[in-house]
């Protein structure tokens, strides 16, 4: 037998673009005839809805059965109770206890012993107190009473009578 020319033989791919070429028209056309109608937009003056975006709410457990922490799973930090002081509290007030047992020395020279500390006049000194060691000023030496400053704040301490 002798084999075809190459010219004759049939070619598929062809023959497969000639059938779509004639089918296609025709289903295009019948789609287009029984889709329904669509109905027009009807305008209003409304505005578009509002798209309301969920909220994130992230709570911290406080019992195991509510959740725990994705990172230290064993960790047992978020269930305790921590109290949170918004306000400091106001810092005790400490009572300075300072004593003038006496006044001595000369007019030119007057002595006070504050203490059992002796000072004279403008000498700055530290004394012991019930709450510890403080440092003070004697600035004056009066006939029955000592100026003194402690800190900024300056006091009159003045002898007992009958001392």
């Amino acid at each position: 037998m002798k084999p075809l020319s190459p010219m004759l033989r049939p070619k598929p791919l062809l023959f497969a673009a000639l059938l779509l070429w004639l089918v296609f028209p025709s289903l295009a056309a019948q789609t287009k005839t029984n889709s329904p109608p669509s109905p027009a937009p009807t305008p209003t003056n409304a505005l578009p809805a509002q798209l309301v975006l969920p909220k994130s709410v992230f709570l911290i457990p406080t019992t195991p059965q509510q959740g725990k922490d994705p990172f230290f799973p064993h960790s047992t930090r978020l269930f305790t109770s921590v109290v949170v002081s918004t306000n400091p509290l106001p810092a005790p007030v400490v009572k300075i206890e300072l004593k003038l047992t006496g006044i001595s020395g000369t007019s030119a020279r007057p002595l006070a012993i504050i203490n059992n500390r002796t000072f004279e006049a403008n000498e700055e000194g530290a004394v012991s107190t019930a709450s510890g060691s403080l440092r003070i000023r004697c600035l004056e030496i009066r006939a029955d009473s000592v100026l003194v400053q402690i800190g900024g704040e300056q006091r009159i301490l003045r002898l007992r009578p009958g001392s």
